[in-house]
């Protein structure tokens, strides 16, 4: 009894985290691109400078870069710990998790292709529907906390 509780504690914490990296690497997401600053790290996955602290010409696209790479590890351990379990919390956290793999895809060709504007509005409305999956995900597993063994 005392393992499960632990396990649904992991699953509420990693989902509300998930939810608060999302919202963060959409934040950042959403400043990089009000700004003008999607191309000014041409590469990807990293920026001319590699693994070194980015100059401030692109350091708001790096760092986007790295939470999103955080979030995402956040979001399969999520869809993992979920797998275990049963109903739609299982069923969005899965989701979330594959839905996480392709937007890292679609930014991907966002840069790639110079910010294509398709692509931005595909990548813009994926990043909300992962954060609606976050959100359902979340809820769900809070709702284990009240529920009764």
């Amino acid at each position: 009894m005392v393992d499960d509780r632990m396990n649904v504690m992991r699953i509420v914490c990693l989902s509300f985290a998930s939810l608060a990296l999302l919202f963060t690497v959409m934040l950042i997401g959403t400043y990089v691109d009000a700004s003008h600053q999607g191309l000014s790290c041409p590469a990807w996955p990293l920026c001319p400078n590699g693994f070194n602290f980015p100059p401030k010409k692109y350091l708001f696209e790096e760092i986007h870069r790295i939470v999103a790479v955080i979030t995402a590890g956040v979001v399969f351990a999520t869809a993992g710990y979920a797998a275990k379990k049963s109903g739609i919390m299982r069923k969005t956290a899965i989701t979330a998790g594959i839905i996480v793999a392709v937007q890292i895809v679609l930014g991907m060709f966002v840069v790639n292709t110079k910010l294509n504007a398709l692509l931005v509005a595909t990548h813009l409305s994926t990043g909300v529907f992962l954060f609606a999956l976050a959100l359902i995900t979340f809820v769900s597993s809070y709702r284990l906390i009240n529920t009764k063994p």
